[in-house]
């Protein structure tokens, strides 16, 4: 008897099973077909990206390489503005660099200004564009305003910035150009307090400090302790001159007897 229900509960489930898969079967299968494609498609992107930055990899240290050769500024600033436009992602950010540097170095000082602030305006980028963006304020650190440089570094002021150092010399530099001292004295103080902040980084601040300190206001005098000049007046006052001697008592003169 039991068998025969157990056979019976087998032919019922069957029989469900069919309608379902008769109601439902196909989408069952466009799911699965979807799955498969979507999984086709994140591996294929995957081993094409891959290939793509091998390619961009190879193509880049070959022309690094061709311009290491004696290639002129302008020719290699070239060279890599072509580059940058023919790929994308990280090699693309540094060809920018690359050809920020040689702008640079042809003297064409706004050019390269322009480019090292594209790539410090460039939100999706991470420690790339605080170099960028330091780059920039080294090229107008003799130009620019106070509160411009305070503009231009305020991405990168942040304590976990590895450019935060680099960021309070500039502030540091211009702030002392334009004569606020006590300003400058404090951004070097800042880098100098630092453990982290680089020797040669932490030697400067000690240069820009020494030279701010003639400008800096003289320190305030500590106020004078008015209790313990009373006390001294006080014991002053009672103090025994040592001119002032106790007179012996007379001694009585003996009884004639």
């Amino acid at each position: 008897m039991t068998d025969l229900f157990r056979e019976v509960e087998e032919d019922l489930r069957r029989e469900q099973f069919s309608k379902l898969w008769e109601k439902y079967g196909i989408y069952v299968i466009g799911l699965a077909v979807a799955i498969v494609l979507v999984v086709a498609a994140v591996v294929g992107w995957r081993a094409w990206s891959h290939a793509s930055r091998v390619e961009a990899s190879a193509r880049y240290d070959e022309l690094v390489a061709e311009l290491e050769e004696g290639a002129a500024p302008e020719e290699a600033a070239a060279a890599f503005d072509n580059f940058a436009a023919e790929t994308g992602g990280g090699y693309e950010t540094l060809a920018r660099l690359q050809q920020a540097d040689r702008l640079l170095e042809a003297g064409e000082r706004d050019a390269a200004l322009a480019v090292y602030e594209e790539v410090a305006n460039d939100a999706s980028l991470g420690l790339v564009r605080g170099m960028a963006t330091v780059r920039a304020g080294l090229i107008v650190v003799d130009t620019a305003s106070y509160d411009d440089m305070k503009a231009r570094m305020a991405p990168i002021m942040s304590e976990d910035s590895p450019w935060h150092g680099n960021a309070l010399e500039l502030l540091a530099l211009v702030a002392m150009r334009e004569g606020a001292w006590t300003d400058a004295d404090g951004y070097v103080k800042r880098i100098i307090a630092n453990p982290a902040s680089p020797s040669g980084l932490r030697d400067r601040a000690h240069v820009i400090q020494a030279l701010a300190a003639p400008h800096l206001p003289p320190p305030a005098a500590a106020p004078a302790d008015t209790e313990t000049d009373g006390s001294a007046a006080a014991g002053a006052g009672t103090e025994t001159s040592p001119e002032i001697q106790q007179t012996p008592a007379a001694e009585t003169p003996a009884e004639t007897e």
